[in-house]
């Protein structure tokens, strides 16, 4: 038989055992929260800025297309573009996550590039540019995996199906 002493040393070394567990499940938990809540800062501050250029940039050729059928696609896309760089603009305000909704910066070199092509050329090179731009979902795909705003996550996975309706059908003008 134990002495009542040494049973209350194991029962308090017990109990500070299970209050360790505890404490470290709670700060992963947290540390968890912290980590989806950086996903979807990183996804924000990644999105906005790249669909704001994109707005720009298929405006340039709404504007400077002579081909009907790319001229009605793009005017669809762009339509598309602006609704989610609200949408996403919306989820930033909301999140109180600081977004560039410009997009100069990242438009400006393709602009450049097409404003250089004319008819066909400037068709082609920018349905390649915009498949190119939507052959990638990583972000988003992250986004829906590890984000933590389930709101967010639910604009990543509509934009995806988006993203990948705009591709086909690119591919398709080509």
């Amino acid at each position: 038989p134990q002495s009542a002493p040494a049973r209350g040393a194991r029962i308090i070394a017990l109990a500070l055992s299970v209050l360790a567990f505890v404490l470290s499940s709670t700060t992963s938990g947290r540390a968890q929260e912290k980590e989806k809540a950086d996903a979807d800062a990183e996804f924000l501050t990644k999105v906005v800025p790249s669909i704001a250029a994109s707005v720009k940039i298929i405006d340039y050729e709404v504007r400077n297309t002579s081909d009907k059928k790319t001229r009605e696609f793009a005017e669809r896309v762009l339509k598309q573009h602006k609704e989610s760089v609200k949408t996403a603009s919306g989820h930033a305000k909301r999140l109180k996550i600081a977004v560039d909704t410009n997009g100069d910066k990242d438009s400006k070199e393709m602009i450049n590039i097409l404003s250089k092509l004319k008819g066909s050329e400037l068709d082609v090179s920018f349905l390649e540019w915009l498949s190119d731009i939507h052959h990638d979902a990583a972000v988003f795909e992250n986004e829906v995996k590890n984000g933590a705003d389930p709101e967010l996550k639910t604009y990543a996975k509509n934009s995806i199906t988006a993203g990948n309706e705009h591709l086909k059908e690119a591919r398709e003008l080509l």
